[in-house]
């Protein structure tokens, strides 16, 4: 069981690690039979090796997390934290996603969750898109990015 101070800075330290680039680094952060979930609803990838994959490609798509305020649980175990995050897949992608991390006894991650869906997605620098040309332009873009993957679709 953690203290709330130690949730929260977990919370945005795989921000700021993401951001500086180190794959090595962010995997510190995660037990070995990590189940990680990116976005809730796709398959899960489950083990350090299916996580660095994920976390290798999402650093040569420049990303750049820009996490909100943190909260955490009362069971000493979850954080919460609103995190802006913008891939390169080539197109620019902004995601608004809630990231939910649970630590285990050895204050390592033991489960990751991202929420987020077609309509927290943004293409581009333009203006914002609605209705169905924002559908379009989003799942066009992620099959672009899971087809330069090479992994299963996350929808």
């Amino acid at each position: 069981m953690a203290d709330e101070a130690t949730l929260k800075k977990m919370a945005v330290e795989y921000a700021r690690r993401m951001n500086a680039g180190d794959v090595d680094d962010v995997l510190a952060l995660f037990s070995d039979d990590i189940v990680f979930e990116d976005p809730v609803g796709a398959p899960p990838l489950i083990g350090k090796e299916a996580l660095r994959e994920h976390i290798a490609w999402s650093i040569e798509c420049k990303v750049h997390e820009t996490p909100g305020r943190p909260v955490t649980s009362m069971d000493g175990r979850r954080a919460a934290v609103p995190t802006t995050v913008t891939v390169y897949a080539p197109t620019k992608l902004t995601f608004s996603i809630i990231g939910v991390i649970e630590l285990g006894d050895d204050g390592l991650v033991h489960h990751a969750q991202a929420f987020w869906g077609i309509t927290d997605t943004k293409v581009g620098d333009g203006p914002e898109l609605t209705g169905v040309a924002h559908f379009m332009a989003v799942t066009q873009n992620l099959a672009r990015m899971v087809q330069a993957k090479g992994s299963p679709s996350p929808m």
